[in-house]
């Protein structure tokens, strides 16, 4: 299953859509909770399926994903949700061991982030930033092109497709610092979303 960010300047502001269908798969939105006054800006990331059910939620301080929940499971942080404070380094290479299966690892290199079936050398998972065609396998051309999350048959239990959607997402984050390239950016808030974050707290309270 090949799945299209309809927006590739944030990945956290932006719907997934079937390639193959045109149906939506997830749709993510991401508010300010509190600005700069307060300390750290907060956000707070919502995922949603195609049916607009919440299936994730990942709370922000600055760049620092710091309260994720998937489903009905509150994961935590990123060690928590990587189930390892243990990162594996080789030249150009990075290795974190999945939580759900000891055979899977989340590998990312300058310039690719997937998951890997260890023992038959399978990607199972691929995100692909900056493809310029549909395909999603050509060399990524750093600013242009659109990103893409390309899901395989999953073994039955192995993880939701919001685990890897999000999993992926958080090692794009760790591969940035890791490789030096440019940290993660939010794009500046719509006027929509401006105003929706000034209502949802007045809506709570009825």
């Amino acid at each position: 299953m090949l799945l299209k960010f309809t927006s590739s300047q944030d990945l956290f502001n932006t719907t997934l859509v079937d390639v193959a269908t045109g149906q939506l798969s997830f749709q993510l939105a991401t508010t300010i909770l509190a600005g700069p006054s307060s300390g750290p800006v907060r956000r707070q990331t919502e995922i949603r399926d195609h049916l607009d059910n919440i299936v994730g939620v990942i709370g922000w301080v600055g760049r620092v994903p710091q309260d994720i929940t998937l489903l009905d499971e509150s994961v935590g942080g990123l060690v928590e949700l990587f189930a390892s404070n243990t990162v594996q380094f080789i030249p150009k290479e990075m290795s974190i061991p999945t939580r759900f299966d000891t055979e899977y690892l989340w590998t990312a290199t300058p310039n690719e982030l997937y998951l890997l079936d260890y023992d038959t050398e399978t990607r199972m998972a691929e995100l692909h930033m900056h493809s310029p065609g549909l395909k999603a396998k050509h060399q990524p051309i750093p600013g242009r092109g659109a990103a893409y999350l390309e899901l395989s048959a999953h073994p039955q239990g192995l993880a939701p497709p919001v685990e890897i959607l999000v999993s992926l997402l958080m090692l794009d984050i760790l591969r940035r610092g890791r490789f030096g390239l440019s940290p993660y950016t939010f794009a500046p808030p719509s006027r929509i979303q401006q105003a929706w974050s000034r209502i949802r707290p007045r809506r709570q309270t009825i």
